[in-house]
């Protein structure tokens, strides 16, 4: 811990030099992410990484709204005549159901969007445990929302020598929702935009407390029955978690119980890897309700009310929102405060990390669009925790990670991105790593006001 130290005496030392406020309207904000390692080398598939999953779902986000603000422009907003306060009114309200529509149905397409992404996320758990697999929501494979291509050894294996990756590689895909939240709400919230992502931001909350909606019922059983009778005999052809939520509580209440000690699959081979709800035992069941009430905290994001800051005078703002997210010792829930204070944007964030019986706490610090030059741009983000190992053992990790951004501008609105990230042992959302790990990455970026 003591490079953490060092980067944490830089970053507050840092924050008197930063440059002045940017008070631009941005139409468009895209980071292509070109390679990340070692991902990009040790995934069985290669690519894409867990970070390119989010950006390049982002970016398609990015893009998508573009397209919506253009369009309600050109049908509202007038050239010549005088934009008034009804034609505002009319050109706010359709863009808003038209994103809302939008990202309520489009997010399911097969392409790089939330449920794309939501398939990468598991994937790249699995593929860093050494377990190949497809995301089944990729219109050159299939569109139905799974991820395929894994063998009822792979996932017994997995479960026997790390029942950690095993319930990591279930929640990972809520996590994308929960992370592309917290990635939307405070970059946009330093660099405003022509039209905010509120419906987004809402979609994503509806979306996990939705999941753990139908995991916590009767509805994750009767599914179950139906489509097991419709699902490919061949295990590799069907989905390797079923209800992600039921299959993290199931197999988290039940750590030493192997894999295989699951229904057999019907006409078909292998084990049914669908958990219903009443499968679970009395005491998992009362939890799963308990994180379906905790997942409501999801909603509280002023952004989602439309409030995209808060001013605090002249020359500082400041929003927050709280997050819960699934982890495989139990949860994580954490409070967001992105800030502009005269020339500085930085974030704070504040995490109780629970399992079962025992809690931790966490901390993250962050110093974005720091202006060295006129063309290079950094941001420097630390974390620190001290987590929870399983769900039942009161062992704790105390750790932390860094992650230090350059963007130089190359020409016009483009610039060269520049990611260095390291870690200790432990959870970081939007790692694949539980394990310590050093990753750089290389991208494009690209900004239009």
């Amino acid at each position: 811990m003591k490079n953490s130290i060092v980067l944490l005496i830089a970053f507050w030392l840092s924050i008197g030099y930063a440059t002045a406020q940017d008070s631009a309207r941005y139409q468009l904000r895209l980071s292509v992410p070109i390679i990340d390692l070692p991902q990009n080398k040790d995934l069985p598939y290669s690519y894409p990484s867990m970070n390119q999953a989010l950006e390049f779902s982002a970016d398609l986000y990015e893009l998508s709204y573009l397209g919506i603000d253009k369009l309600g422009n050109a049908l509202f907003k007038p050239r010549k005549k005088e934009y008034t306060r009804g034609r505002k009114i009319l050109n706010g309200a359709f863009k808003y159901l038209a994103s809302l529509g939008f990202v309520k149905y489009g997010s399911e397409l097969p392409i790089p969007l939330g449920v794309w992404a939501h398939e990468e996320f598991h994937r790249a758990v699995l593929g860093v445990n050494d377990i190949d697999s497809k995301n089944g929501n990729w219109f050159p494979h299939r569109w139905d929302g799974t991820v395929y291509g894994v063998g009822d050894q792979d996932l017994s294996i997995l479960k026997s020598k790390d029942p950690s990756q095993l319930l990591y590689s279930y929640v990972a895909g809520v996590q994308s929702e929960i992370l592309l939240n917290r990635k939307i709400s405070v970059q946009d919230f330093y660099k405003k935009r022509t039209l905010a992502k509120n419906a987004l931001i809402l979609y994503n909350a509806w979306y996990v407390w939705d999941y753990f909606k139908f995991s916590a019922s009767s509805q994750s059983d009767s599914v179950k029955v139906w489509v097991s009778k419709n699902e490919n005999p061949d295990p590799k052809e069907r989905d390797f978690a079923g209800a992600d939520l039921t299959a993290w509580a199931y197999d988290m209440f039940s750590p030493e119980k192997p894999y295989t000690d699951r229904d057999k699959f019907p006409n078909g081979e292998g084990v049914n890897r669908r958990i219903g709800y009443s499968e679970l035992s009395e005491e998992a069941q009362k939890y799963l309700l308990n994180q379906k009430k905790l997942s409501l905290l999801n909603f509280v994001n002023p952004a989602i009310f439309f409030i995209n800051r808060i001013p605090l005078g002249k020359h500082s703002s400041f929003n927050f929102f709280l997050q819960y997210a699934p982890t495989h010792f139990g949860n994580n829930l954490a409070l967001m405060l992105p800030v502009q204070y005269r020339n500085t944007d930085f974030l704070i964030g504040l995490h109780r990390f629970s399992n079962f019986k025992s809690q931790g706490y966490g901390l993250d610090l962050g110093l974005y669009n720091r202006q060295l030059s006129k063309r290079l741009k950094t941001d420097v983000v630390l974390h620190f925790w001290d987590q929870p190992t399983s769900f039942y053992k009161d062992k704790k990790i105390t750790g932390g990670s860094f992650q230090i951004d350059g963007r130089y501008r190359v020409a016009g609105n483009v610039s060269i991105s520049l990611s260095v990230v390291g870690k200790t042992k432990g959870w970081e959302m939007g790692s694949p790593y539980l394990k310590s790990n050093v990753s750089s990455r290389l991208g494009l970026a690209y900004a239009l006001k």
